[in-house]
């Protein structure tokens, strides 16, 4: 590495020229001038960004601009400035990368040598810089380390810079064709569908969902949309907020290339690892249709997704089914749209293994988008745009370009965007460097998914064509490149955590799957279960870690409460003393959806037999209804303990109630009958003797009495 000094005395001409021009950095009105140097307090920011988008025609000046600023809440002190230029080319983007992040082992010439004064609290100067010709590109074309460095007069180094500037021939065409993917996606949420509320606020003028848009409509990009958002705004037919409906329909007319993303875009390689083997789709949306609302609702979907099928016969019938009630859009009518492409699976950047890839085809994508960062070809020969990984279709996303396309749409203030969008234009130079040999000049870029903000996507891919480093592409062009070299797929499995937490909701959309058949259409149940999976899965959780888990929590506590939501109510024990009796069952339903059940009941032993032991209740939505099972005394007496099962009409088990005692004493009935009959004819036979006893003393007394013939003849 060379030291200052030594640079120093090597680029006496062009500090020269530096200082002629570097007025504004002399003099700081109001600031401390016995400041000598940072104070702990103050926030040094230093940025060196190379003019026109970063480049410049070989043979010509460079320009410059340095901006120093002072964001803390002290005086910054007086020091050095001093820009360097290095004299060979980054490349490759490992070197690139590696200079960017601050690795100061490269050779390069001092170009400018400027005394700076203190700087106030608050306060930015700027410095422009025009390099000779003679001192750039001396190794001829290509990518050269730029830096800038603040030294305070004690010699510390107080703040530094890293930037590049591409060299490039004016006559040469653009090194590569450049595709851009920008996704429209919604803010994170817990519900399958966006609510009429919400989706009003985020299609307002201002509403997120509208600057994206804006941000994307017509420029050369290819847009990735969360098919959750059309459908949201579907299902509501009718009542759906103007500026939503506005908004769908500018969507439709848009130019652009349009992709889908997975439903909510849910992580679909979470989603593997945590043991699902097909990548999740909505199965219904019929519990959040109303058939009232498409009666006219062709700008929304097809018109024959709300048509009532006319009977045949007079025109009286045809009248009837005018007025009839429309029928609601399917699933796929709601889901339909004119893409690009249905077959490419986006997962989040560094998420995916090798075994994700399979599943990921087997459920109907046969192209996958990998970002660069996880492949590596043989020999380490530059990367194609597409690939194969074990027999597997993918497309390489650029991880440098697709990051300093990011970091550019990120950057706050005109200068801030300026210095990305010249680390843009160097990124994309080095890829064009590395695909010289290859044949091929295609670059992909993703943007992140999870910020929302492509607000200054424009300026970015004017910041590009002002370099001259690529034209944009549509994704056709990737779509369309040659796979046939064999990639290498580097495992990078996500947290551990999260795939704890996302198996443990497979688990229970499983055993809601399995719950819901209790209803006549289990897809009322099933379908929200599986579009409030996708959307507590989406990829924008994974900024908000601490909310996600909150709102993990809550849906894992919904679905206990609905898995037991069909219930018997626990009664009392039940003496027994007939032969034959109903044991009352009272079962509660809190869905808002009527469900029937089979009660299957088992005693314990043989004292008691149970004549129907599956009786079939149907209780209608948050209420409770009760059934009587029949049962009949065995042959003896005793405690029995009635164990029952609530099941589906499939026979799924829904719950298992407590067990209930029934004290059989049939006996009594038996032995009660005996008595009644013995003393039935105790009575009678009572009764009979007395009037024959009485009767005889009768006789017996007009016998005696003298006189009587009357008497004696009885």
């Amino acid at each position: 590495m060379n030291s200052p000094a030594r640079r120093l005395s090597r680029a006496a001409p062009a500090i020269a020229v530096s200082v002629l021009v570097a007025g504004a950095l002399l003099a700081t009105p109001g600031a401390p001038a016995s400041a000598t140097e940072a104070e702990p307090s103050s926030t040094v920011t230093l940025s060196v960004t190379p003019g026109a988008a970063g480049t410049v025609a070989a043979g010509e000046d460079l320009l410059i601009s340095v901006s120093l600023s002072n964001d803390g809440s002290t005086a910054m002190g007086e020091g050095t400035l001093t820009v360097e230029l290095g004299d060979a080319v980054l490349d490759d983007a490992a070197s690139l990368s590696s200079w960017l992040a601050g690795d100061d082992d490269v050779d390069r010439e001092t170009v400018s040598t400027t005394p700076s004064s203190s700087l106030g609290p608050g306060s930015t100067h700027s410095l422009q810089l025009s390099v000779p010709a003679a001192l750039v590109g001396s190794d001829g074309t290509g990518v050269y380390p730029l830096s800038a460095e603040l030294v305070g007069t004690d010699g510390a180094v107080v703040t530094s810079a890293h930037s590049a500037v591409v060299v490039r021939d004016a006559a040469s065409a653009p090194g590569s064709e450049l595709t851009v993917i920008a996704p429209l996606t919604s803010v994170a949420s817990s519900t399958g569908l966006i609510q009429a509320a919400a989706l009003e606020a985020f299609t307002a003028p201002d509403g997120v969902l509208t600057r994206e848009l804006d941000a994307v409509y017509g420029r050369p990009v290819t847009l990735a949309v969360d098919p959750r958002i059309i459908v949201s705004i579907r299902a509501l037919g009718s009542t759906a907020p103007e500026s939503a409906v506005a908004w769908l329909e500018r969507l439709d007319a848009a130019p652009n290339p349009i992709i889908p993303l997975t439903f909510g875009d849910s992580d679909i390689s979470g989603e593997r690892q945590a043991g699902s083997d097909t990548v999740l789709q909505p199965t219904s949306f019929a519990y959040a249709l109303d058939a009232a609302d498409f009666t006219d609702v062709d700008e929304l979907i097809e018109p024959e997704a709300s048509s009532t099928p006319t009977p045949t016969g007079t025109a009286e019938g045809t009248a009837d089914a005018e007025e009839a009630t429309p029928a609601v859009p399917t699933l796929d009518q709601l889901l339909d749209w004119d893409y690009t492409s249905t077959s490419v699976a986006w997962p989040r950047a560094s998420t995916v293994v090798n075994d994700d890839l399979p599943v990921f085809a087997s459920s109907g994508y046969d192209t996958t988008i990998v970002d660069s960062s996880q492949l590596s070809a043989a020999d380490g020969s530059p990367l194609p745009v597409a690939g194969t990984v074990n027999g597997q279709r993918v497309l390489v996303a650029d991880h440098a370009v697709s990051d300093a396309l990011q970091r550019m749409l990120a950057a706050s203030g005109e200068a801030a965007k300026s210095a990305e969008g010249a680390l843009l234009n160097a990124a994309l130079a080095v890829r064009s460097g590395e695909q010289a040999g290859a044949g091929t000049g295609a670059v992909l870029a993703v943007l992140d998914r999870t910020s929302m903000n492509l607000a200054g996507l424009d300026q970015a891919l004017s910041a590009v064509t002002l370099g001259g480093q690529a034209v944009p592409a549509p994704v056709q062009a990737v779509l369309d490149a040659d796979s046939s070299v064999a990639l290498t797929l580097t495992d990078v499995p996500q947290d551990g955590e999260r795939i704890q937490h996302i198996s443990a909701l497979l688990a229970d959309g499983r055993s809601l799957d399995a719950f819901s058949s209790v209803l006549s259409d289990p897809s009322l149940l099933t379908g929200q279960t599986r579009s409030d999976l996708l959307a507590l899965l989406s990829n924008t959780w994974t900024t908000n870690t601490g909310g996600w888990n909150v709102a993990v929590g809550t849906a894992r506590d919904e679905t206990q409460s609905t898995l037991s939501a069909v219930q018997v109510v626990d009664g009392s024990s039940i003496n027994m003393v007939a032969n034959q009796a109903n044991l009352p069952v009272t079962v509660s339903n809190d869905l808002r959806y009527p469900v029937t059940v089979v009660l299957h009941v088992t005693p314990s032993n043989g004292r008691l037999v149970v004549e129907q032991s599956d009786v079939t209740v149907t209780i209608e939505a948050e209420s409770r209804r009760g059934a009587q099972i029949p049962l009949e005394a065995g042959v003896a007496n005793g405690p029995v303990l009635l164990n029952m099962q609530v099941l589906s009409p499939t026979g799924v088990l829904i719950s298992v109630p407590s067990p209930v005692l029934v004290n059989v004493s049939a006996d009594w009935e038996t032995w009660g009958t005996v008595i009644a009959a013995v003393l039935v004819v105790g009575v009678f036979g009572f009764g009979i003797v007395r009037n024959i006893l009485r009767r005889r003393r009768q006789r017996r007394n007009a016998v005696e009495a003298p006189g009587s013939t009357e008497a004696a003849d009885d």
